[in-house]
């Protein structure tokens, strides 16, 4: 919505249920950063879902894990090397 050529934003109220805990730390967290938070959750909320259409890009270490499968420690075939090699 626009009012005066500057974009407003419609808000709805939000009741959330937390840790009592949980709040104490969110609030003294948005005290010093000098924010509200409102504005922390609703930050939030927009990072994970503008990344929710997305395919999560997997980490090297996730894609990979798992491939091999008759893993070899190297005292192992140090030792089958040796026996190749000689004969044992």
């Amino acid at each position: 919505m626009r009012i005066f050529g500057k974009i407003c934003f419609m808000t709805t109220k939000l009741n959330l249920t937390i840790e009592e805990s949980t709040a104490l730390k969110a609030k003294a967290y948005a005290a010093r950063n000098n924010t509200s938070i409102s504005k922390l959750v609703n930050d939030y909320l927009n990072k994970i879902t503008a990344t929710s259409g997305k395919r999560k890009q997997k980490s090297f270490a996730e894609k990979y894990s798992g491939i091999l499968t008759n893993t070899i420690t190297i005292d192992k075939a140090k030792e089958e090397y040796l026996n190749k090699k000689y004969g044992y």
